[in-house]
């Protein structure tokens, strides 16, 4: 971004979730002159841990060790947690076991407002500006910069930055007003479990249905946090080979009585160069056949999640299914199961597969597509 040393610079970022605060942030630390900043998002309430979790109000998955706003200072969240006594007192009586908690997503929002009030007390020379309108396209400004369109009016800043990183998705939730007793929650993923543990623990809900595309659903995180076990031996260049080399792995682990949980850890820091690797048509295997596995050992659960899933499970209170949505309506969902088209009835009915966007994820992936498509050097910010 150059601008006149006399020019206030504007910047935009489009989504002011975990991703957009963060980019923020980020601006605040290291842009070192003065500039006037708006982010946009239409929602009315923001939960900063959704893009983590799932309501704010639920556990995250990640351990409070693997969080910080700032990558230089890693243990920055559990070191917060500590001087603060309302907290710290809430969530452990032992300090040392703070590292490995898992801890609810409210007191990781706090911490993130905090962080971002913080840096922008640290900056007056900054004008902060939030904005509810819907962005609706993104273009080259004539006299430099972008032009970002707001309900037909189109506004010029000299940087913008789509920070959608988790997607953003609204309430799709569709539900009888007279209350519910039955639901089904679809997707498989860490997201779907959490909503289907929340329904049951309001005691309204009586029975959930898991409609899982793969069939596979989460794994457990390991009691303690394990680190990235990484072997000497080199990583085989071909997808069948990696993935035998993976298995082989991890059961050498779990008889020493350390967990796949580090060996998979490992894998993934070196997954990037594997995929680089692999031609189109392992590629596609990998998607086809081999995702979904792999997504339900990446992805965990806390252990105390993964109990409450299976135990729910083992009493008949969810109910796995394996197959697609085609539809949803008011009182169920039609459902392509390996055995043919079922209808499944429900008072409740809660979307949260990743691969059906409801209208605000639409619009940001258009946003995201016309960036692509117009080569506009747009700044994408994900964490």
């Amino acid at each position: 971004m150059t601008t006149p040393a006399d020019h206030l610079a504007r910047i935009a970022i489009i989504g002011r979730g975990f991703t957009g605060i963060m980019t923020a942030i980020a601006l605040f630390k290291r842009v070192d002159r003065p500039f006037h900043l708006v982010m946009f998002d239409p929602r009315a309430k923001i939960d900063i841990s959704e893009g983590i979790s799932q309501p704010a109000s639920t556990v995250l998955t990640s351990r409070v060790r693997d969080l910080s706003v700032d990558p230089m200072l890693p243990d920055d969240f559990r070191r917060w947690l500590e001087t603060d006594d309302t907290w710290r007192d809430r969530l452990t009586s032992d300090p040392a076991d703070l590292e490995h908690a898992f801890v609810p997503g409210d007191i990781f929002s706090a911490y993130v407002y905090k962080r971002f009030s913080e840096a922008l007390t640290h900056r007056p020379d900054v004008i902060v500006r939030f904005g509810s309108d819907a962005v609706t396209a993104i273009d080259r400004h004539p006299g430099g910069g972008y032009s970002v369109c707001l309900g037909g009016q189109r506004t010029r800043f000299d940087a913008v930055f789509l920070a959608t990183g988790y997607g953003m998705r609204e309430n799709t939730d569709v539900a009888p007003a007279g209350g519910a007793q039955s639901a089904v929650v679809i997707g498989g993923g860490i997201h779907a479990v959490d909503r289907a543990l929340g329904l049951l623990a309001d005691a309204k809900i009586s029975h959930v249905t898991l409609i899982s595309e793969s069939g596979f659903l989460p794994q457990s995180h390991a009691p303690a946090a394990a680190g990235a076990v990484v072997t000497d031996q080199p990583m085989p260049g071909t997808l069948r080979g990696a993935f035998r080399f993976l298995r082989e792995a991890a059961s050498k682990a779990d008889l020493e009585g350390t967990g796949w949980q580090g060996i998979m850890n490992g894998f993934r820091s070196r997954a990037r160069d594997l995929w680089a690797g692999l031609s189109p048509q392992e590629r596609a295997r990998f998607k086809r056949h081999v995702k979904a596995i792999y997504d339900s050992h990446r992805n965990r659960l806390p252990p105390e999640h993964y109990q409450r899933l299976h135990h729910a499970i083992a009493s008949g209170a969810i109910t796995v299914r394996k197959g697609k949505v085609d539809r949803i309506a008011t009182n169920g969902v039609l459902f392509s199961a390996p055995a043919g088209l079922e209808v499944l009835p429900a008072d409740l009915t809660i979307d949260c597969a990743s691969g059906r966007p409801g209208p605000i994820a639409r619009l940001f992936a258009r946003l995201s597509l016309q960036v692509l498509q117009r080569g506009t050097n747009l700044r994408s910010a994900s964490s």
